[in-house]
């Protein structure tokens, strides 16, 4: 059985922003940026209302295209994110076609859409509760795993506790931090990132030892999970 990653994204307090068109528009380019260089099955598009969608071949690079997102997204604009591991079988003929003329997505059922919509709507339920650094969850569904719901359950409980951590550390950053992590983590050096912020390299590298080295070291192991290097290494 293949797994697939399916991810549901929509808009935090999409209601409060006072122009949700712009909004919606830089969500889009954002997600276009962020999903560079991954094994996506199909890169991220807009649904219905505030809802965007995607699919990934692997657990590593949906988990980095959700990273690349909280970080890149401007200031005052949040996504969050629901992750399903699972099975997705196409039902229907693509609907609509590309800005770039090609195909349009296909349409789609199958455990990954419903253990993503699982997901997503566990992350809404938390952040209403008060966590709202919470804007990522991962929910595999009973299908992929064989052996016990417990083995299940841990290995959702092994992600999910690094994903609070993670999502937590980006909700601290300042918004300069967040755009030398986003420039780290998408493969920048210390020097291109200090020239964009207009800061010192030291200050990069002080950025990246100290607060930000936690996160930097989390996404390294994915990289290398998908086989990638990148360039803003810690030094």
């Amino acid at each position: 059985m293949n797994v697939s990653y399916a991810l549901i994204a929509d808009i935090v307090r999409s209601r409060e922003l006072p122009d949700r068109r712009h909004a919606q528009q830089v969500i889009y380019e954002t997600l276009g940026r962020a999903a560079e260089g991954l094994a996506l099955i199909q890169r991220p598009y807009a649904t219905v209302g505030d809802e965007l969608q995607a699919v990934s071949a692997t657990l590593a690079d949906a988990l980095t295209l959700t990273l690349r997102t909280h970080l890149l997204l401007p200031e005052g604009i949040g996504l969050r994110f629901g992750v399903g591991a699972g099975t997705i079988s196409e039902v229907g003929d693509p609907v609509g076609g590309g800005s770039d003329g090609g195909p349009g997505r296909p349409i789609q059922d199958g455990s990954a859409w419903w253990a993503a919509r699982e997901a997503i709507e566990r992350a809404h339920t938390l952040q209403d509760e008060g966590r709202s650094f919470i804007r990522t969850w991962l929910r595999i569904h009973p299908d992929t795993v064989n052996g016990s719901g417990e083995k299940r359950s841990e290995r959702e409980g092994f992600v999910n506790s690094v994903l609070i951590l993670r999502d937590q550390a980006v909700f601290r950053f300042q918004p300069r931090q967040r755009r030398m992590m986003a420039g780290l983590v998408m493969g920048q050096t210390q020097v291109e990132v200090a020239r964009q912020e207009k800061v010192s390299q030291q200050a990069v590298s002080d950025f990246a030892r100290g607060v930000g080295s936690s996160l930097l070291e989390v996404q390294k192991i994915l990289d290398g999970m998908s086989g990638r290097s990148g360039k803003g290494e810690v030094s």
